[in-house]
């Protein structure tokens, strides 16, 4: 629904020479648009019609608003480059503003769910009920393109915050839909309105803990997937004269990479060599990322290897293994 390969490579087309980074904000310059043209019709449809479902689904598209807002500034912020009292960077404000979005997210979804159960004793009758569908139609099509575009940056440029940005514009979209159903059938059914509110808000509260998982993840420095890092093996042992890898450590910050290897060298190599070695394996590795931090270090093969452990979560672990062919090795890292 949010992934087709023609608009995509329609997209590819158009924003070919654009940054990670630039990608970046005008996807969430564009929910800011969005939001506040959606946040106006809403407030007309809801005046109109007396909506409850109506009415949760502005007071949503206003905190998309404002919190699109904020994370316009936060990708600003994040780009800055190092500074005597941020040595790595300040990439991590992205996770801190997607734990803001997931309160706002919560918040929202709580006033939906209190807003149906005020109402449930005592609903009202919805009038002009075409003029609330339409602005709702209007609204989901906006939507809808917001998202694939959010969703084609975010899978570009592996960023937090546009990942935030469009969980809760998915729950947005996922309203639209569930405000035109009760406005449908809402002349049927008194309560039908109040439900599908209800429902909403169960909705918008789950999507705030799916923002909180995206975001500890960047908090927490967890390991990049097991497929990436399989590339990174693959992409270190491409440089012939590197004989293994002792450590592979990962993670990222934002849209950022960070990578940290020792690989094993012949100890007959000279200085000078195996210098120019550690700087084929970083060049190889940037190729992987748009925006990525390498360290790499070389030691004399000979030692005993540390493998590392890989996981879903979790600290990594160390264990000593017998030198074993490069064959298996490959196999057994690539898991």
């Amino acid at each position: 629904m949010f992934n087709v390969k023609f608009l995509n490579k329609m997209l590819d087309g158009w924003f070919s020479g654009h940054s990670h980074v630039e990608l970046a904000k005008k996807s969430v310059s564009l929910g800011v648009i969005t939001s506040v043209f959606l946040v106006f019709i809403k407030f007309v449809a809801w005046q109109v019609t007396g909506s409850i479902s109506l009415q949760a689904s502005m007071m949503d598209s206003l905190l998309d608003a404002l919190v699109s807002f904020l994370v316009f500034h936060a990708l600003k912020y994040s780009n800055v480059k190092f500074d005597d009292d941020h040595n790595f960077g300040h990439e991590k404000v992205e996770g801190i503003v997607s734990i803001f979005q997931c309160l706002v997210i919560f918040y929202s979804g709580i006033v939906i769910i209190r807003e149906a159960y005020e109402a449930w004793g005592n609903p009202e009758p919805i009038q002009n009920t075409m003029v609330g569908i339409a602005v709702m139609l209007v609204s989901t099509v906006m939507v809808y393109q917001l998202i694939y575009f959010q969703r084609y940056v975010a899978r570009k440029t592996e960023s937090t915050l546009v990942k935030g940005d469009s969980l809760h514009y998915l729950s947005d979209f996922c309203m639209n839909l569930a405000v035109i159903g009760s406005l449908v059938v809402s002349n049927f059914v008194a309560h039908v309105d109040i439900v599908f509110g209800l429902g909403v808000g169960i909705y918008v509260l789950f999507s705030a803990f799916k923002v909180m998982k995206n975001a500890l993840v960047d908090l927490m420095d967890e390991a990049l997937p097991r497929k990436v890092r399989n590339q990174i093996i693959r992409a270190i042992r491409e440089i012939p004269e590197v004989n293994d890898i002792k450590v592979l450590r990962t993670r990222s910050a934002g849209m950022k990479k960070h990578i940290e290897a020792v690989i094993l060298l012949d100890g007959r190599m000279t200085l000078h060599d195996a210098d120019d070695v550690t700087k084929n394996v970083e060049k190889n590795l940037s190729k992987l990322f748009e925006k990525v931090d390498i360290l790499v270090k070389a030691e004399p093969k000979g030692e005993k290897k540390i493998k590392e452990v890989s996981g879903k979560s979790g600290p990594k672990k160390r264990e000593k293994v017998k030198r074993v062919p490069r064959e298996a090795k490959l196999k057994g890292e690539e898991l």
